[in-house]
């Protein structure tokens, strides 16, 4: 009855946070003088496997460290290069003991000088400093978890999945993302907050085909702040990882980009937002517009949720192809320096690192 009477005071309290909380509203030009300008990217290095010491085979996620380190995730493997891009190790060992995983990772932060990796199939937390030591392992058990969000003040910000319905019918479906703490300690602190989600459930003779709509993206830790979109049109939640509470919301009057292909019949538009990174305490929104000659246009907006400029990003690979999902590839900022993964014609992957000239 507790638990219950805990559920229901939890739901008010976020019912009237959220019917109290305005959206911002912002205009489809932002107050820069000089929207749509391409900004230059000076390419600093570029790693390219030689089938040596490592390999590539599909690389799904990268961070850097204050030092400079880079890591990148491919598969149950967990890279790290030096700051000038020397190999070093592979700081991941497959496996079911202490700092092993048997699945692919789910989630990667760098934070300071301590590595903290999620397996979402295993449902388990693993630290390590970033010559990679083992400092915890964390198996969440009895408890269903989709993503890490964030790591901050030694506790992690996660993400479980509750499917609102199932009907054996073909259609659109959501899911509620429900917020929680994991600490250090082993304790799970509900958030009364939720992230909704949908995909889309085709049934064929051969069994059910899932294809998700949306999906949670997050920016990495900006002072006590991180960025959230999980919805198809353009808004953003701004989450204050120290009050726990959506501090602001905000979006843009932004035009729908529709699919050029009749392939994917049930999806009309691409997501307006594909992902958010942060530059100097400014959140960049990653959007569906993307020119063959200039690149991803980028939108800039400060913590108070106000429209400052956008430009073109000129990261002319990084788009997966026309496909409902159009994901650009895994990218982060560290300093003034982009590192993302691009390929090339024939799909070799490499990492490549930009000063941000801006």
């Amino acid at each position: 009855m507790r638990k219950i009477a805990l559920a229901f005071f939890y739901f008010f309290i976020f019912s009237l946070v959220i019917l109290a909380q305005a959206i911002i509203e912002n205009p489809e030009k932002p107050a820069s003088k000089n929207p749509g300008r391409v900004i230059q990217l000076k390419e600093v290095l570029r790693i390219k496997d030689e089938g040596r010491e490592f390999y590539f085979k599909e690389p799904g996620g990268i961070d850097v460290a204050p030092d400079g380190s880079i890591f990148v995730q491919d598969k149950v493997k967990l890279y790290k290069f030096d700051a000038e891009g020397r190999f070093k190790k592979n700081i991941l060992r497959e496996g079911q003991g202490p700092g092993e995983i048997t699945e692919e990772l789910t989630d990667l932060i760098v934070d300071d000088n301590e590595i903290i990796i999620f397996c979402g199939p295993m449902i388990k937390i693993v630290k390590k400093d970033l010559e990679g030591k083992l400092i915890k392992d964390l198996v969440l058990e009895k408890k269903r978890v989709t993503s890490l969000i964030a790591y901050y003040n030694h506790k992690y910000f996660l993400v479980d999945i509750l499917p609102k319905s199932f009907e054996r019918k073909e259609g659109f479906r959501d899911n509620d993302q429900n917020l929680f703490i994991f600490d250090e300690e082993g304790n799970f602190t509900p958030i009364p907050y939720s992230f909704p989600i949908k995909h889309y459930i085709f049934f064929r003779e051969f069994g059910i085909s899932i294809q998700y709509v949306t999906t949670l993206l997050m920016s990495r830790v900006c002072q006590h702040f991180i960025y959230l979109s999980h919805t198809e049109d353009y808004l953003i939640k701004q989450f204050d990882l120290e009050r726990l509470q959506i501090s602001k919301i905000f979006r843009r009057a932004y035009p729908r980009i529709k699919f050029q292909s009749d392939e994917m019949r049930p999806f009309k538009y691409y997501n307006d937002v594909h992902r958010l990174l942060t530059f100097r305490n400014n959140v960049w929104v990653l959007t569906s517009t993307f020119d063959k000659k200039k690149g991803i246009l980028v939108d800039v907006f400060n913590e108070e949720g106000k429209y400052l400029d956008n430009f073109y990003l000129p990261l002319l690979n990084s788009k997966t192809g026309d496909c409902f999902h159009q994901l650009y590839f895994q990218m982060t900022i560290q300093g003034n320096f982009l590192y993302a993964i691009e390929h090339d014609e024939d799909w070799n992957y490499c990492i490549v690192k930009y000063e941000i000239i801006y």
